[in-house]
Parts: C-alpha cells; sequence; structure tokens
C-alpha cells in the first residue's frame, strides 16, 4: 500500500469508513484469504485507490449482493 495523501486515512475502509485491519505490511492480512473482486476494487474512489484498504465486512456485503452495494456506495 502506498502512503495516503492529505484527506485519506489509510487505516478507514473507503465504504464504510470502519477500521479495515490492514496488516498487508506484516505479510499476514485477513485479505491474503479472501478474493476481493474486481468490480468492488473499482467503485473504490479514485484518491483513495491504492491507497486505503477495504474492511472485511464490506468485502463480505459486496460478494453477498453486488448490485445492493454499488448502488449504496457509487452515489457517495
Amino acid at each position: 500500500m502506498q502512503l495516503a495523501p492529505a484527506g485519506v486515512d489509510a487505516a478507514r475502509c473507503p465504504f464504510c469508513a470502519g477500521v479495515n485491519a490492514c496488516a498487508a505490511e506484516t505479510g499476514n492480512c485477513w485479505c491474503f484469504d479472501l478474493l476481493v473482486p474486481e468490480a468492488l476494487l473499482a467503485l473504490v474512489p479514485t484518491e483513495q485507490r491504492h491507497r486505503a484498504c477495504i474492511c472485511q465486512h464490506c468485502v463480505r456485503a459486496f460478494t453477498s449482493d453486488p448490485n445492493g452495494f454499488a448502488e449504496r456506495y457509487r452515489l457517495r
């Protein structure tokens, strides 16, 4: 993950603003064992892309209802 620009909190999910619990820099993150769909990554706002990780809750929410998730967060 790259350093976050001013105004982007790399520890917060770009969708729900919850703590994302990213541990990728340690080499042992929960996301290594969970598929993060490309369609979900495409919804991340440009200024947060590759700078703030999506939380596990949002990955699971998207996986179970992609259209509902996209509608809820696309308009933000």
